[in-house]
């Protein structure tokens, strides 16, 4: 047996593959930065452009002199750094078990995916604006209400009605609408069939264990996918031979990070935990 088998390229592929499907916050994201990083301590250029202003116009009369159109770069900083170690008893017979290996991945993929979702919600603070000041628990009977809330807090702020909203939620939050939509649609079978409510009001309802609790409160985010900018990459896959153990290991290291780039269109809908049905 010879760890010199080992493929890192489909090892790192098939983790990717499965922390894709089960990540949420990364998933409402701009990736589109992540082929320039490489290692923890990279920095990506952001480039966005200023505001542009209009002026009334008089026949006959000069026009003002052209406001110059100017970037404002921000900075994507990969400042985040994970890793994972497992041993295999032999890397040959386990690149062999088709069983062994999906499940493999699929295991580092689910603890990346959580490792990333609960960097990228703890970002709360930087939100925008705060739709908070509730009073009374959420319930089933009250949660379209806010819901409507959310939509007009977003229109007021002048983003696109083009623009999917994301609606990420704890389960205790996301349940209410799951009874919303059943006591209100006439027809609700698929909604009692997967438990999933989709959209709202045009609004991309999801649900993640990884919302941030503080305060009493969950932080549940509310935004478009322009808003927060994250890049990530599994930068290495490594097979070897522990010194002080038989059999073979691998240490997988995933480096990331996430830039708020349009607080505008990134609201945080805070709740009362506990809510009640």
């Amino acid at each position: 047996m010879s760890i010199a088998n080992f493929i890192p390229e489909i090892w790192s592929a098939g983790i990717l593959k499965e922390r894709d499907k089960v990540m949420i916050g990364a998933s409402h994201c701009n990736r589109d930065y992540e082929g320039e990083i490489k290692s923890k301590g990279d920095r990506v250029k952001i480039l966005t452009v200023g505001d542009v202003t209009s002026y009334d116009y008089s026949k006959n009369s000069d026009i003002n002199a052209p406001d110059e159109l100017t970037d404002e770069a921000q900075f994507l900083d990969i400042d985040q750094a994970k890793y994972c170690h497992i041993s295999i008893n032999d890397i040959d017979k386990a690149q062999a078990n088709q069983s062994l290996m999906t499940e493999g991945q699929r295991k580092l993929g689910i603890t990346m995916a959580d490792d990333v979702d609960k960097f990228i919600f703890g970002k709360y603070a930087e939100a925008g604006r705060v739709i908070d000041g509730f009073t009374i628990p959420i319930t089933s009977a009250n949660i379209i209400t806010y819901l409507a809330s959310i939509r007009e807090a977003f229109k007021k702020a002048n983003v696109p009605s083009s623009e999917t909203i994301y609606l990420e939620m704890d389960p205790t939050v996301y349940t209410k609408f799951v009874l919303a939509r059943i006591a209100k649609e006439t027809s609700n079978t698929g909604v009692l069939t997967s438990g999933s409510t989709g959209n709202l009001y045009g609004i991309e309802l999801c649900e993640s264990n990884n919302i941030a609790l503080v305060g009493g409160k969950y932080q549940n985010f509310a935004r478009t996918k322009a808003a927060i900018s994250f890049a990530a990459q599994l930068t290495e896959n490594i097979a070897y031979k522990p010194e002080r153990r038989f059999g073979d290991a691998v240490k997988s290291l995933q480096v990331y990070g996430a830039k708020v780039v349009r607080p505008k269109e990134f609201m945080i809908f805070s709740t009362i935990a506990g809510v009640e049905v």
